[in-house]
């Protein structure tokens, strides 16, 4: 098994994670493997406080200290499980790296994040970029695209007093 890989989904979601975690040297204790769970039943990337909400309706309903969280999350990063993106507000979000896109639509209004539709082309065109900073001395260890605008629920129901994009466009 890629020891990066999600665990396949045949398998019970608590042994196949403790043995991606155990895989890459980690102790696979209840907080790790529940946030991985949370993790992978997510939609998009979420914040700390998305996971500290999702974490309380899981299946053992139990709290987490902040402190920990911070630190399991620094430890799946630490180990490549888990990405962190930061939004236009400097909100950390975090996702599983098998499904963390390689970059990032952020609306301007509600700053809800949504992956990237994926691209053949996106990988070579990253290369390339990559390549060019290397050919200026700078090594990259990762890059994220962020791409802003708003997203299609704002655009129905801008906030109070401002036309939406279509009713801008009209006048």
């Amino acid at each position: 098994m890629n020891q990066n890989a999600a665990p396949s989904p045949s398998e019970a979601p608590g042994k196949r994670w403790a043995e991606v975690v155990r895989a890459q040297g980690l102790r696979a204790t209840r907080d790790v493997l529940r946030v991985l769970s949370v993790l992978e039943s997510a939609q998009a990337p979420l914040s700390h406080e998305d996971l500290m909400r999702g974490l309380l309706a899981d299946a053992t309903g139990c709290a987490i200290d902040r402190v920990t969280l911070y630190r399991v999350l620094d430890r799946l990063q630490h180990v490549g499980l888990v990405t962190r993106t930061q939004d236009s507000e400097r909100t950390f979000h975090y996702a599983l790296a098998q499904t963390g896109s390689t970059g990032f639509f952020e609306c301007e209004q509600c700053h809800a994040l949504t992956a990237l539709p994926e691209d053949p082309q996106l990988p070579a065109l990253l290369e390339q970029l990559n390549a060019r900073l290397h050919q200026q001395g700078l090594n990259s260890t990762d890059i994220t695209l962020s791409v802003h605008g708003v997203c299609a629920e704002c655009e129905e129901s801008p906030p109070a007093g401002k036309p939406s994009g279509t009713e801008t466009a009209k006048r």
